[in-house]
């Protein structure tokens, strides 16, 4: 399956679990800069190769039966992996779905109101997937309901500043149109956002080839690149770290008081919609009005990125509908929450975390994260089974619904963040752990990181190194120079 490739290139080798006996017997300093290196050697780019398959196997959006099922056996795997303690924590949180019987796409109607042209109501599925149910079409999540129609206006990348120089240097008003504005530079939901101050009905978003696509790299499946009916899921509630929209800083437990729907960020006032780039390039290649401003707001499509407002042309009388039909409702999401306690100071808790739900597979985001932290809990499972404790007691934690706005972390941070504000020392974060496939980003950073530490623990420093070098060697055939870690 796709999410094996690149998955880990953690470590190449075994270690004789006599030298994890060897290190368990072993006090203080020493003991602590040998099981660093024995960690570093019980890392198996295998296990993180077999976990990320087995957790892709199936889809798992938040807050379905999957994704429980997910849960379930990673708490299992926790368990038999030798933690103290592996719970399941549920909390019944606000999510979107797009309606299976009322599917969401755009038309394009005529001056009649008949729809000559429909987007696509899911993506092309790849050769081997045929038989895979409860993959979810392309959708913005808590997007509003509804059927807007109006003329398509261009506003690049929908930035304040793209809404302002439409308006104010252009004369251009989107007050009642359908926007239309591609993916990249901020966060979708300030997109929305900027699109309802500027009066628009609606809103379709598309990846553009520009801002998506690698040159020379064939798209999917012959290539890694976004093929033009791949569309970007994502939630478009501007949440700024509130978890669950009808609870804000509180727990989203059965018995929390919840806000009315209508009084909570979940509230979005216009439909929203994405779309593929082949898709985009029907739309896009009939605009009319005014030219692109500059070619800041030209992408790699072959448009000529007029800004409209409308069409030219045999189509100067078309306009754009949305049907938008997606539906929100309160269900369980279940975080796995695993500890190890700690040798000499168990109430002091160092965090390692990731998210387990995805989209459709999460090949990359999450799993190569998830798969990372599965790995991990094996290898102290694996240490503590010898007599080995850390110092300080580890929280390992699969998290539900991120996707949906980080709303499985924030609900246990907030059920318990009188006790991490205590306690808490660190919390590291594991969600995609691969980007790419040539280069090892973190050879710079990590030398960044530990050289600016006071005091940093030089063997520690020195495992981190010699491992970093063997994987550059693998690699590149080369050995780094010492300056490069």
């Amino acid at each position: 399956m796709a999410p094996i490739l690149l998955t880990l290139s953690l470590s190449f080798n075994f270690w004789d679990i006599r030298g994890v006996q060897y290190t368990c017997r072993l006090y203080g300093t020493e003991k602590s800069h040998l099981c660093l290196n024995v960690c570093f050697l019980l890392l198996s780019q295998l296990h993180c190769v077999l976990s990320s398959s087995n957790f892709t196997q199936q889809p798992h959006l938040a807050g379905t039966e999957e994704n429980l099922h997910l849960a379930e056996q990673i708490q299992a795997n926790w368990k038999a992996f030798g933690l103290d303690s592996v719970q399941l924590t549920p909390y019944e949180v606000l999510l979107s779905y797009p309606n299976e019987t009322s599917p969401n796409y755009i038309s394009f109607i005529d001056e009649r109101g008949q729809e000559i042209f429909n987007t696509s109501l899911s993506e092309p599925v790849p050769a081997g997937y045929d038989t895979v149910e409860d993959i979810v079409p392309p959708y913005s999540a808590f997007s509003a309901r509804g059927e807007p129609e109006g003329d398509l206006v261009y506003v690049n990348y929908g930035r304040i500043e793209d809404f302002h120089r439409l308006e104010r240097e252009m004369g251009i008003n989107c007050s009642g149109k359908i926007v239309i504005v591609r993916y990249g530079k901020i966060f979708r939901g300030n997109k929305v956002k900027n699109a309802y101050l500027a009066g628009a009905k609606g809103l379709i978003l598309y990846s553009d080839p520009a801002d998506s696509c690698a040159p020379g790299v064939q798209p999917y499946p012959d290539g890694w690149n976004l093929p033009g009916g791949g569309a970007q899921r994502g939630n478009v509630l501007l949440l700024d770290g509130a978890g669950d929209p009808l609870t804000p800083g509180y727990p989203a437990k059965e018995y929390a008081y919840r806000l009315k729907e209508a009084q909570s960020a979940a509230n979005l006032n216009i439909p929203v919609h994405p779309i593929g780039y082949h898709d985009a390039e029907k739309l896009l290649k009939e605009m009319g009005g005014a030219p692109a401003p500059d070619d800041s707001w030209k992408g790699q499509l072959s448009v000529p990125y007029n800004v409209g407002p409308g069409f030219t042309g045999t189509s100067s009388k078309r306009k754009i509908r949305m049907h938008i039909y997606s539906f929100k409702q309160v269900r369980r999401i279940y975080n796995v929450i695993g500890i190890l306690r700690g040798e000499t100071e168990p109430d002091r808790y160092v965090i390692l975390g990731g998210h387990r739900d995805s989209w459709v597979f999460g090949g990359i985001d999450p799993q190569s994260g998830a798969a990372v932290v599965h790995e991990v809990v094996r290898i102290f499972g694996k240490l503590k089974q010898e007599g080995w404790r850390p110092r300080r007691t580890v929280i390992f934690a699969s998290w539900d619904a991120e996707e949906f706005g980080l709303m499985g972390s924030t609900e246990w941070a907030e059920e318990n963040v009188k006790i991490l504000q205590e306690r808490a020392v660190a919390y590291i974060n594991a969600d995609s752990s691969i980007e790419g496939k040539t280069h090892l980003s973190f050879l710079k950073w990590a030398h960044f990181i530990t050289s600016g530490i006071s005091g940093s623990d030089k063997m520690g420093l020195f495992s981190l190194q010699r491992l970093f070098s063997s994987l550059w060697e693998a690699e590149k055939g080369l050995k780094p120079a010492e300056n490069q870690l």
